[in-house]
């Protein structure tokens, strides 16, 4: 699976995915989301309401069944994901080594995980960390819960799987339910409206 050029029209077929990488240099987060959007949608970018979850997942004001989505940027990168029939969380992470790798993990990783993370080897720990973590923040924000809570150890089925992205960064995807085939596009610049 890699990010690749998208189609002029790409199809969304019940039971698969699409996740966007966009550069944060030329289109800013918002913005990219809204374009996304449209291009499945079939309206002009500033015709889309957004209202946010209990714990701020936007989602579509007028119809939120319609198309799930979720839109996560770190330092350069965005990523939006997409699904037409299940919900979605992604999260990119820069990798920041300095941090407080174990604290963190303590703090908001399973046990095991966090247990993992401890036992790394120094050289391998940040990977790791960073692999686990947007696998956790990608898992909660499928669920639409926020990062400060501790949704029981298992919740409903989420099928989670890490994503190609660029050196320095780690990036994942959740989806409810099974695992879902995942298509994967680079938006580099502005898709015209369609409609």
């Amino acid at each position: 699976m890699e990010f690749e050029a998208p189609p002029d029209s790409p199809d969304l077929r019940a039971g698969e995915a699409h996740v966007w990488r966009a550069e944060l240099e030329t289109v800013p987060a918002a913005l990219t989301l809204r374009r996304v959007l449209a291009v499945y949608l079939g309206e002009a970018p500033e015709e889309i309401e957004l209202a946010a979850g209990e714990h701020g997942k936007p989602r579509l004001a007028a119809d939120p069944g319609r198309l799930a989505f979720n839109l996560s940027h770190s330092g350069r990168l965005a990523l939006v994901a997409v699904a037409r029939d299940r919900e979605v969380g992604v999260d990119v992470e820069r990798v920041k080594p300095e941090r407080d790798l174990l604290a963190l993990a303590e703090r908001a990783l399973a046990p095991e995980e966090a247990t993992a993370v401890r036992e790394a080897a120094e050289p391998e720990r940040a990977r790791l960390f960073y692999e686990l973590w947007t696998r956790h923040e990608a898992r909660l924000k499928c669920l639409g819960v926020g990062l400060a809570a501790r949704p029981g150890w298992p919740t409903a089925p989420i099928a989670v799987q890490a994503l190609p992205i660029d050196a320095g960064f780690a990036a994942a995807l959740a989806v409810r339910g099974e695992a879902v085939p995942i298509r994967c596009w680079t938006f580099d610049q502005p898709r015209p409206f369609a409609g």
